[in-house]
């Protein structure tokens, strides 16, 4: 491989060899664009326990990319720009988990569970995993409910929302959007 010329490489190869070449100085701050296109699963792994070791280690690491789905599992900050502008910045948890509103629940009698939910204003709907996904109503609420109600509680959960339906619902283009 050393004889072959690094253009004929594959472009994950590629890929390295990029981030090879840019951490010769070791510096304190890396900026990527798309560093996982290319890569297969073993490189995307190693990619980002590298990044996250690098970020732990106190260097700053920006990452832009529209793999949001792999984006999620490396980084502690979002910063949202669409068609320039900038729309939401925050810690991932605070810019996921404020999306979506849904708690999700199982009990002993979901039937009873959800006429109890209902007549408290909460919106309960049957989910095909066979819990019950709650609008309307906080996790603490659904629990006080239920106990009232003395149905032992199975799941109770908020759901949060991936980052790609957050940033999708951020910046209004949800499902049934044209690319």
């Amino acid at each position: 491989m050393a004889d072959r010329r690094a253009g004929n490489y594959s472009l994950g190869m590629r890929q390295r060899l990029a981030l090879a070449a840019t951490m010769l100085g070791d510096p304190e701050i890396l900026v990527l664009d798309e560093p996982a296109n290319g890569l297969d699963p073993q490189g995307v792994r190693w990619l980002r326990d590298f990044l996250r070791a690098r970020a732990d280690q106190g260097s700053t690491v920006l990452i832009s990319s529209h793999v949001l789905a792999e984006v999620a599992q490396t980084v502690d900050d979002v910063v949202v720009i669409n068609r320039g502008q900038l729309v939401s910045q925050g810690t991932i948890g605070d810019f996921t988990g404020r999306q979506t509103g849904v708690v999700r629940v199982q009990s002993a009698d979901d039937e009873r569970l959800a006429d109890a939910l209902a007549g408290a204003g909460g919106r309960p709907r049957p989910d095909s995993d066979g819990t019950l996904l709650v609008e309307g109503l906080t996790r603490r609420q659904i629990g006080d409910l239920a106990l009232e109600a003395t149905l032992p509680v199975y799941w109770l959960t908020e759901q949060t929302a991936t980052l790609e339906e957050a940033f999708l619902a951020l910046t209004g283009e949800g499902e049934g959007s044209a690319p």
